[in-house]
């Protein structure tokens, strides 16, 4: 029986909700294989945790543009097969709990939807109890340095582009795999419009999706405005698990808005609309183009958000709002000019990849012969 681990970190919802992906597609395809997910900051000290995690939150919502900076200069650095000495030595205390599980699980395959767990399992690949294969999942549009870990035996990617990008920063083009970013078995799915409104309680007319992510923000309030302010149409804002935008939604006395938080059928949400006006986050990004749905993006982050909106626009399936006034007009045009949202529908489905997931374990699995 195949022993697969998961390990995801806690920066941001996309990285566990790749990891639920996964194991998702192990659990339909592979019912016999033992499967665990596990955040591996949860094996580390509150203190270390808060400050991982906040690293990243903090300054992509209060200070996007030094996060901007930050996430440009880190991907100048060249690849490491082993950290430093000193950030080695700092490992094998902080994640020594890590390192004990990985090693009492005994998994055939590690599969790691972030850089970290590669990063420090690095200096342990020749231990006895680290002969398992290694695969680490793109999460994001774009693979930034961080991504280029060379421990890993296969690194997965969304695009050729990416591993044009890791194979230029020398990794073994043998180990990079073009599979897109896992998404759950459902957003494999043609659901009609119809089907999914008649479920959610909608009627006929526009239907907008507003998103802020898993985590919630993003400015979800104004959006949620600007939109109901450029037409006609029904607005669904999902304020995830930020229960302050949720509650300045519900504040909003319009008939046409529809505000809930988080929710576990996003697919059901997404098929019932005609276009999402969503911040770009890889695993946001990757839903929409596997169900082939528009996406309208306001103001991405600088970092890997706005990567990702590149990404999204140059294929044709996104458009980029840097104002509310820009906001509003593209709206109008999505909404009212059929030919573009069909030729946008078209374009998510020719760059979406809805069995990336299944491709991911099946290339993971036949890894190592245990698998």
């Amino acid at each position: 029986m195949a022993r697969f681990l998961i390990v995801s970190a806690s920066v941001g919802s996309g990285h566990a909700r790749a990891a639920q992906a996964l194991q998702a597609w192990i659990a339909r395809d592979e019912p016999d294989a033992a499967v665990q997910h596990v955040d591996i900051l949860s094996f580390t000290g509150a203190a270390y945790r808060k400050a991982y995690t906040a690293s990243y939150l903090q300054l992509a919502r209060r200070a996007p543009a030094l996060w901007g900076y930050l996430y440009d200069l880190g991907d100048r650095k060249a690849p490491r097969f082993k950290p430093p000495r000193i950030v080695r030595a700092f490992d094998k205390l902080e994640f020594a709990r890590f390192r004990q599980f990985v090693g009492e699980f005994a998994p055939d395959c590690l599969l790691c939807t972030h850089f970290l767990p590669v990063q420090v399992l690095a200096s342990s690949r020749r231990k006895t109890w680290a002969k398992f294969s290694i695969g680490l999942v793109v999460t994001d549009f774009y693979a930034h340095s961080f991504w280029a870990q060379p421990a890993a035996d296969r690194i997965f990617l969304p695009n050729e582009e990416c591993l044009e990008e890791l194979a230029d920063r020398g990794l073994e083009r043998g180990a990079l795999s073009v599979t897109g970013i896992p998404v759950l078995p459902q957003f494999a799915l043609t659901v009609p419009a119809q089907s999914a409104r008649a479920k959610l309680g909608l009627g006929a007319g526009p239907v907008v999706l507003a998103m802020g992510g898993g985590w919630g923000g993003g400015g979800l309030e104004g959006v949620a405005r600007d939109i109901l302010t450029a037409g006609d149409a029904t607005v669904m804002a999902v304020a995830g698990r930020d229960k302050g935008t949720l509650a300045a939604l519900e504040k909003i006395k319009d008939s046409r808005l529809h505000a809930v938080g988080f929710v576990e059928n996003i697919d059901e949400f997404m098929a019932a609309a005609d276009v999402c006006v969503t911040k770009s986050g890889g695993l946001t990004t990757a839903e929409c183009l596997a169900l082939g749905l528009p996406m309208l993006i306001p103001s991405p982050i600088p970092g890997q958000e706005e990567r990702n909106a590149d990404y999204a626009s140059e294929a044709g399936a996104a458009l980029q709002a840097r104002s509310p006034a820009s906001l509003r007009m593209k709206l109008r045009s999505i909404l009212g000019d059929g030919a573009l949202r069909a030729r946008m529908r078209e374009a998510a489905k020719a760059a979406g990849r809805p069995l990336a997931g299944r491709e991911i374990v099946m290339q993971a699995g036949a890894l190592t012969p245990q698998c």
